[in-house]
């Protein structure tokens, strides 16, 4: 009997069990996993061993084969389990080639339950745990499902996770797994647990990781929000707003402290200041209606109208409830401004709130503006969208004129589909790969 490796050759089969496993076990610890491939499927046409399904389901995860390697994680092969590498294949294998693979459309409930049928295995890295445990928890927080992101979050250790910083998209340091972890469990504590532990945990978690000291600032001042503490709310905003280019949702938030203090005039500025610092409209779309309803509380009833329309044109656009608080305001804005008709439609509406911004904050503000011009920024290009696999964290944007524009596809607004024709500036970039200057696409956003 023979055999084919994978580059066609013939090899003759071992003369016996024990010669082709061992040839087996060779090739894989040597990387030929192509070639130990079709021995360990040989092995077991008709025999039970675990060691040589192990090797099966190691060869088939590391080839990235996982249409097969997952009929080997079946109850079918519980025989298999007791095991240890065994086991650990399973694991991997679910993580990799089920976990991973569920894209954007999968519900929280379905990655929780492929979650908890790895969880059930009992993993004893500490590895494999956080990689079970993040997307459940990053998929609970896109939903805003605090109290499934609060239990999850308790499924691991924070002190066995690694402090070691992840790379960015242009190979810089990032965060790391242990402050990943920290941010998710203050924020699910401010929403569902208890909020002066959050507290007292973001102040720690600011000094064990200073490059990150901003986003647990942030959520101290949340915290300090949430318990109304608004004073003190407002010392830490105000420190995290002052100098360099505050996030458009801090500013948005510190609107809100300003709000509760009665500092209304105030809260208009940091609010319009956040509208101004960020080009997603669709993540926005809170942030007009409060500052819709905050014109309303100050009698500026044409701007209240503006944005709360803005609101009303941006959720009906991508198929989001408008809330009964904005209808029924902007029936009664209506009626109160029956001989001041203003704009209807998106584009003229969307004018008018931007005129506002700027008047309210008093100059031509933008967050960004000379940082972008700094750095020669293409603005308004257009270009067509090309997704590629679904498991890749980027993607590209095409022009009319051939150029091609690397963009992180979290940087994509909502609900965009492949082939969609979007607007954005474009930053000059490096590719390191094809050793050449390019561009990355930001401030992506539908026409």
């Amino acid at each position: 009997m023979t055999e084919l490796t994978n580059d066609g050759a013939i090899v003759d089969e071992p003369s016996n069990r024990f010669e082709m496993s061992k040839r087996a076990n060779g090739l894989r610890k040597n990387g030929k996993l192509a070639e130990a491939l079709p021995l360990y499927r040989e092995l077991l046409k008709d025999d039970s061993d675990s060691y040589s399904a192990a090797g099966l389901l190691h060869c088939l995860r590391k080839l990235r084969l996982f249409d097969e390697a997952l009929l080997l994680c079946t109850p079918a092969s519980q025989k298999h389990m007791l095991l240890d590498w065994y086991r650990k294949e399973v694991i991997w294998t679910l993580i990799q080639g089920k976990l991973r693979e569920m894209d954007d459309t999968a519900s929280v409930p379905e990655v929780v339950s492929v979650a908890k049928s790895i969880l059930a295995l009992e993993p004893k890295d500490y590895s494999a745990r956080w990689r079970t445990v993040h997307p459940v928890l990053k998929k609970a927080r896109a939903h805003k499902k605090w109290d499934i992101v609060f239990e999850w979050a308790k499924k691991v250790t924070p002190d066995e996770l690694s402090t070691t910083p992840m790379k960015d998209d242009r190979e810089r340091d990032g965060w790391c797994e242990r402050a990943v972890w920290y941010n998710y469990r203050i924020r699910s504590m401010i929403e569902v647990g208890d909020r002066e532990q959050a507290k007292n945990l973001a102040v720690e978690a600011a000094h064990l990781f200073p490059h990150q000291a901003k986003f647990f600032r942030r959520l101290e001042a949340l915290a300090q929000l949430r318990l109304g503490r608004f004073a003190e709310a407002e010392l830490l905003y105000d420190k995290l707003t002052i100098g360099g280019r505050p996030d458009w949702w801090i500013l948005k938030e510190h609107g809100h402290v300003l709000k509760e203090l009665s500092r209304s005039q105030d809260a208009l500025t940091a609010m319009s200041k956040a509208a101004l610092s960020n080009r997603k409209l669709e993540a926005m779309v809170s942030l007009f209606s409060d500052i819709g309803f905050l014109c309303r509380q100050t009698n500026l009833k044409q701007d209240a109208r503006n944005h709360l329309l803005l609101s009303k044109h941006i959720r009906e656009k991508h198929g989001w409830a408008v809330s009964q608080a904005i209808s029924v305001e902007l029936t009664e804005l209506n009626q109160e401004l029956s001989d001041l008709p203003g704009p209807e439609d998106f584009d003229r509406v969307f004018a008018e709130c931007q005129r506002f911004w700027k008047r309210t904050v008093g100059a031509q503000y933008d967050s960004r503006e000379s940082s972008l011009k700094s750095r020669g920024v293409k603005r308004t290009v257009k270009g067509k969208l090309k997704l590629g696999p679904p498991e890749r964290p980027y993607c590209f944007l095409h022009s009319d004129t051939r150029e091609s524009y690397f963009c992180l596809k979290s940087d994509l607004p909502n609900g965009v589909t492949n082939g969609l024709t979007l607007q954005f500036d474009a930053l000059p970039s490096f590719d390191k790969k094809k050793n050449q200057e390019s561009w990355k696409a930001i401030n992506v956003r539908t026409m």
